[in-house]
């Protein structure tokens, strides 16, 4: 449920949310015994954002609160309390084609302590068509509940993981109008404590979580996205990823072996009759030990004033692979949702 309202030049964002998720691993749908696992998870919590404008710029605050449980087969019954305030100011200079923002946030988990999150954005803008853009953040990931407690024949999670710590970068050209928007980026990850599944000799059974030190992150990304015509739109995009221990210490890494090195992605948006739209999506993967594979989804959509009904098929070729673990990805799936959007003046 969110709130927006507007006093002069102040703005407040509220939102209450409540997420439940249950899912259920077999892995032989005909011998359920063999090995299942049952998972249901909650995600309670709210938040708070305001951004005010004045003579120095757009300061935002927020707040949000969250409690996160989950009880499991596997990993038994756990949850945690998590804190996080976040402080960030908007400012122009040189006309305003020189835009910065600076921020920082603050989060707690009850469990793994305080975390501090600093990060700045800078963009130019060469004319209201053209910029160049960069930013750099120091980020932490704290284990998932999976990496410290799941445990099966082929899998050891570690209660003793520490949170895995980086510094992203990325800097960039982008180009849009009307009509067309045109980017291309690279990017830099270096990050410590990296939390992975690895082992000691690739004809090892069990892959165990662990801390495996410094992983260096880089690569690129491309878009161009085209409307011809009104009820017409194309997207291509390109990403190439490289991933690398600093040092391996002998480890095999399971991360680093279904890493993502290539990906393209097109995507064909025709609308008709007013009210529906159709998406049409095109993805080539290539993960470093896992081969390529491709992958196609359809979406057919209509809206009318504040209501939405849509129709998704995902892997509409039935293609079998694998992105991660060696864990079977779902074939041909289908999705039907509806939203309602309600005007509260």
């Amino acid at each position: 449920m969110a709130h927006q309202q507007t006093f002069g030049k102040l703005k407040l964002n509220s939102n209450l949310y409540w997420r439940r998720g249950q899912d259920m691993y077999l892995y032989d749908r005909w011998d359920p015994g063999f090995y299942r696992n049952m998972h249901i998870g909650n995600n309670v919590g709210g938040e708070v954002n305001t951004s005010y404008q004045w003579g120095l710029g757009t300061t935002g605050i927020g707040v949000e609160l969250r409690k996160e449980l989950l009880v499991s087969s596997n990993l038994g019954n756990r949850n945690r309390f998590v804190s996080q305030v976040f402080f960030e100011h908007h400012f122009s200079l040189l006309d305003k084609k020189l835009n910065i923002s600076p921020g920082i946030s603050w989060g707690n988990y009850s469990k793994e302590g305080n975390f501090f999150y600093p990060g700045l954005d800078v963009g130019y803008n060469f004319n209201p068509n053209s910029k160049v853009y960069g930013n750099i953040a120091k980020v932490h990931r704290v284990p998932t509940f999976t990496d410290l407690y799941y445990v099966s024949r082929t899998e050891q999670g570690n209660p003793d993981l520490l949170p895995e710590n980086a510094v992203s970068s990325e800097v960039g050209y982008q180009y849009q109008n009307k009509n067309i928007l045109a980017k291309v980026s690279g990017f830099l990850r270096n990050s410590s404590n990296s939390i992975d599944w690895v082992k000691k000799d690739i004809n090892d059974k069990i892959w165990y979580a662990q801390n495996v030190g410094e992983i260096k992150t880089k690569g690129i990304e491309a878009e161009w996205s085209h409307r011809p015509l009104d009820w017409l739109k194309y997207t291509v995009g390109y990403t190439y990823i490289d991933s690398k221990y600093e040092e391996t210490n002998g480890l095999v890494s399971r991360y680093i072996l279904d890493n993502l090195r290539h990906q393209f992605i097109s995507r064909l948006e025709v609308k008709f009759l007013k009210n529906f739209t159709n998406e049409l999506v095109y993805r080539y993967n290539e993960r470093v030990n896992l081969g390529t594979y491709n992958l196609v989804d359809e979406k057919l959509s209509f809206s009318k004033k504040d209501y939405s009904v849509y129709v998704l098929v995902n892997n509409l070729t039935n293609t079998k692979y694998t992105e991660a673990f060696g864990v079977g990805m779902p074939q041909r799936w289908f999705h039907i949702g509806f939203s309602y959007t309600i005007n509260i003046n």
